[in-house]
């Protein structure tokens, strides 16, 4: 029996463990005897870490056929899982933290980073590639990590109206009663979006591998934030075609989808019985109603290319809620 165009599956000889150098340095300061707030610094180097390529990764071209014009023509892909790519992360992060005092609790984090790499895995996140535009150009792939994230802050907020038993305000009688036991709380959460890779969709670089990206026209890809719309969420301008029997030289992950605002909020109220407690909740998920968008097409062939068509979660939703503790 005589075997031809094999796919073959690989792990390099001389692989070795993933390492990373870490950097912290922090500084808390007490602002008052139930608050402290904390800024600091958090980078790191990692090197070796694993991601697929093809070590038969066809030539580019426009004469003879896809197979003909890779290194080794009787086999297929030879994919391999190799020590070959790095990344690199930088961010500053504040914290501030109020342990409950006068009602009040307060946790509040806002982080500002920038990750970047040449693989951001071996089994990739949406808006990434399997494998590389060209596996024999792995510097071509360094750019933003897919799941970097800018900016993000994240704050839970608990708030215990100052009426009823043990409060200063409505101590006893009917007010006490009916206004002692609520709780306010929310959680909010802000953060920008994902950075994203245009694509072209065909084969034009007729190598057979579907990870082309098109060429850039020295234009910005990101839109100013009063011109994004749906309708138009980067600068697709930015990007045209690569010619036929080429590699575009567009870079990967080189403008951001949309971030995300969101707001849970509850209102809840004990009812005190001795030592048992009815707790009654109401919670709302995405308080505001705001669309929180998903990412836009990003296939320049593509009729929606450009576009946002749907959103991430769903909108507003309600829940009740009643807890008995004994």
């Amino acid at each position: 029996m005589c075997l031809t165009n094999v796919y073959i599956l690989g792990n390099m000889p001389n692989r070795k463990t993933p390492y990373m150098f870490q950097y912290l340095f922090n500084i808390q300061r007490e602002l008052d005897s139930s608050t402290a707030l904390e800024v600091g610094y958090l980078g790191s180097r990692s090197y070796r870490l694993e991601r697929m390529f093809d070590w038969n990764e066809t030539i580019p071209g426009i004469t003879g056929s896809v197979q003909s014009r890779k290194p080794y023509p009787e086999f297929t892909k030879v994919q391999e899982i190799g020590n070959v790519a790095e990344a690199r992360y930088n961010s500053l992060a504040v914290k501030l933290t109020r342990r409950l005092h006068q009602g009040l609790s307060v946790l509040a984090g806002y982080t500002l980073s920038k990750s970047t790499d040449n693989g951001s895995g071996i089994r990739v996140l949406n808006g990434d590639t399997l494998f590389p535009q060209n596996s024999f150009c792995l510097d071509c792939e360094w750019g933003l990590s897919v799941f970097d994230v800018r900016h993000r802050f994240v704050s839970s907020i608990l708030y215990e109206l100052p009426f009823g038993e043990g409060k200063p305000y409505a101590k006893t009688g009917a007010a006490g009663a009916i206004l002692g036991g609520w709780q306010i709380s929310t959680i909010i959460s802000k953060s920008s979006g994902f950075p994203r890779t245009a694509y072209v969709g065909t084969d034009r670089s007729n190598t057979g591998g579907g990870q082309d990206r098109p060429n850039v026209t020295g234009q910005d890809p990101v839109l100013p934030g009063d011109q994004r719309t749906i309708a138009r969420w980067f600068n697709t301008d930015a990007y045209v075609l690569n010619a036929v029997g080429t590699f575009g030289n567009a870079g990967r992950n080189t403008f951001f989808g949309p971030g995300i605002l969101n707001v849970d909020s509850s209102i809840i109220r004990n009812f005190r019985m001795r030592s048992k407690t009815l707790q009654f909740r109401l919670e709302a998920f995405n308080l505001f109603n705001n669309p929180i968008w998903n990412d836009p097409n990003t296939t320049l062939t593509s009729p929606l290319y450009g576009t946002i068509t749907s959103t991430r979660k769903p909108m507003r939703e309600l829940q009740l809620g009643l807890k008995f503790v004994f």
